[in-house]
């Protein structure tokens, strides 16, 4: 099995990452980034010398605003179909997020202040409807879309990385990188320990 490269394409600053390029025989994107991000995806895809009408897939992991806010755009600039899972039918239909909103933690605090990721997108209709865990090789990448987890994520697993954009990805060649989020700076308390 060869290997697949997972190059990130962040769209909003370096460091938040809310797009993969999946490469292997065909390209696959995972998440399609922030409303009007669609362009600047298209762009960093042939900034990776591939051309991006041969992407065969656009997968949304799921229906936060800053993961499938180009997902109506980007078939229109690539021709590839969009595959999202059937839990999240509502906001891709609707164009917004769900509601209410809750923030998790202090990234999800500071982006509940950013009023582009409340606006509603243009609504999509997948054409690939996920159920459970499903074989990309018919897209031309050797992975899989996983089991929905818990946290409402669609992972998707190549042979040597996850590409979700709210997981950790690496492997023996890439340092670990923390995606969908600003890196953490390490904290020291006062009993002198160390976290995260």
């Amino acid at each position: 099995m060869s290997r697949t490269k997972v190059p990130p394409i962040p769209v909003m600053g370096r460091h938040h990452i809310n797009a993969y390029l999946l490469l292997g025989r065909r390209p696959v994107i995972v998440d399609a980034g922030t409303p009007g991000s669609g362009r600047k995806i298209y762009e960093r895809i042939a900034a990776h010398g591939v051309d991006p009408t041969d992407v065969s897939l656009i997968v949304i992991t799921h229906g936060h605003i800053d993961h499938f806010g180009s997902a109506a755009e980007l078939p229109r600039l690539t021709g590839a179909p969009v595959a999202g899972h059937i839990a999240d039918l509502g906001p891709y239909r609707t164009g917004r997020a769900r509601e209410p909103y809750l923030p998790t933690g202090p990234m999800g605090r500071l982006m509940a202040r950013n009023s582009n990721l409340h606006l509603q997108v243009e609504p999509l209709e997948p054409d690939v409807l996920v159920t459970g865990e499903t074989d990309l090789a018919d897209y031309g990448i050797s992975a899989r879309i996983s089991r929905r987890e818990a946290a409402g994520r669609l992972p998707v697993r190549t042979e040597n990385t996850t590409a979700s954009t709210h997981s950790r990805i690496g492997d023996a060649d890439n340092a670990r990188v923390r995606c969908g989020r600003a890196p953490r700076r390490r904290r020291r308390r006062r009993t002198g320990r160390t976290r995260c």
